[in-house]
C-alpha cells in the first residue's frame, strides 16, 4: 500500500494531493515545490495549499525563504504527531457527540411510548448491528434472557471486528447501568455456553447479576423499560439466527420485565458444579 492510499491520512482530513505531497517530500527529505511535484506528481496549482496544510499540522517543515523550502520531519515524528491527531479529532467527535445526545434527548416527548414502533432486521449481522447495539445505548436498565443462538451471533460479529460486548460493558461502566442476563441452556448447548462466558470473561464483568436456566425457546431484551429486541431463530436456517425486531412500546416492554422477574427468581445462581459461572475462579 503506498502512504498516499493510507486510510489514516485520510483519517485525519488530508487530500490525495495533500497526502502525496506528504509522500513525496518523506522521500526527497528536503525540497522545493517543484521538486514535490515531480515526485509526487501533485499538480502545480495545488502544492503550495498542500504544503501549507502539512505544516500547519505540524507533519512538515517550512523555510520562509524566497524560494520556498521544505524538509521532512523523522518517520517517528511523522506518526506520532498523525496519532495525536486522531486523537484530538475522536475527543471533539466526543464532545460534539454529546451534546447531540442532550439536544435529541430534550426533543424527544412523552408520547414516544403511546405509539408502538417495529423495525425488522434481516440476518445475523443486521441483528447485532442495528438492533442489539441498542443495548450500548442504554441510560439505565437492560433484562437480558440468551440462549445459543445469541452467543453464536454476538461470537461472530467480535471475530468480525464489531466489539459489541465491550461497547455493552463500556457503556453499562459509565452509567452504572443495570443489567441482568439470564443464560439459557441444555445439556447440548452447555460447552457452547461455558466456552462464551470463559472467552468473554473480561467484557461481561459489568453485569449486575448473571442466572442459569433450562431453555425457553424466546430469547429477548428489555433496554430502560421501553425498546424491546426480539431475536428471530429457525433450525432450517444454516446460520441460526435470520432475523430480529426491534419494538418501540412501554407496555410490551412491562409485560416482558414481569415475565423475566419470574424467570429470575426460578432460574439457578451459579453453575459451579460445571464451573460455568464466570464470577467463580478455580482452584489450581
Amino acid at each position: 500500500m503506498q502512504l498516499s492510499d493510507s486510510g489514516i491520512l485520510r483519517e485525519i482530513g488530508l487530500t490525495l494531493y495533500e497526502r502525496k505531497a506528504l509522500a513525496a517530500l518523506m522521500v526527497l527529505g528536503v525540497a522545493d515545490a517543484a521538486s514535490i511535484c515531480r515526485e509526487g506528481a501533485v499538480p502545480t496549482s495545488k502544492i503550495y495549499r498542500a504544503m501549507e496544510k502539512l505544516a500547519q499540522l505540524a507533519l512538515a517543515q517550512v523555510q520562509p525563504t524566497r524560494r520556498k523550502m521544505y524538509a521532512a520531519l523523522p518517520s517517528d515524528a511523522v506518526v506520532d504527531r498523525i496519532i495525536a491527531l486522531v486523537r484530538e479529532r475522536a475527543d471533539r467527535f466526543s464532545a460534539s457527540g454529546e451534546e447531540l445526545r442532550r439536544m435529541l434527548t430534550s426533543l424527544t416527548g412523552d408520547v414516544r411510548g403511546k405509539h408502538p414502533f417495529v423495525d425488522l432486521a434481516l440476518g445475523a449481522e443486521s441483528h447485532i448491528k442495528r438492533h442489539l447495539v441498542h443495548l450500548a445505548d442504554a441510560k439505565a436498565r437492560i433484562l437480558s434472557y440468551m440462549e445459543c443462538g445469541d452467543l453464536s451471533s454476538i461470537d461472530q460479529a467480535i471475530d468480525a471486528g464489531f466489539p459489541i460486548l465491550r461497547r455493552i460493558s463500556r457503556n453499562a461502566a459509565e452509567r452504572e447501568i443495570q443489567h441482568q442476563v439470564v443464560f439459557g441452556f441444555s445439556y447440548r448447548t452447555a460447552p457452547q455456553l461455558l466456552e462464551f462466558l470463559k472467552k468473554h470473561r473480561a467484557d461481561i464483568r459489568n453485569l449486575t447479576g448473571v442466572r442459569y436456566s433450562g431453555e425457553v425457546g424466546h430469547p429477548f431484551h428489555v433496554v430502560d423499560e421501553r425498546l424491546v429486541i426480539l431475536p428471530l431463530d429457525h433450525p432450517f436456517i444454516p446460520e441460526g439466527r435470520f432475523a430480529s425486531l426491534l419494538i418501540r412500546d412501554e407496555d410490551l416492554a412491562r409485560n416482558l420485565a414481569s415475565g423475566f422477574e419470574k424467570l429470575w427468581r426460578k432460574a439457578m445462581k451459579s453453575l459451579q458444579e460445571i464451573n460455568a459461572d464466570p464470577r467463580t475462579k478455580r482452584n489450581g
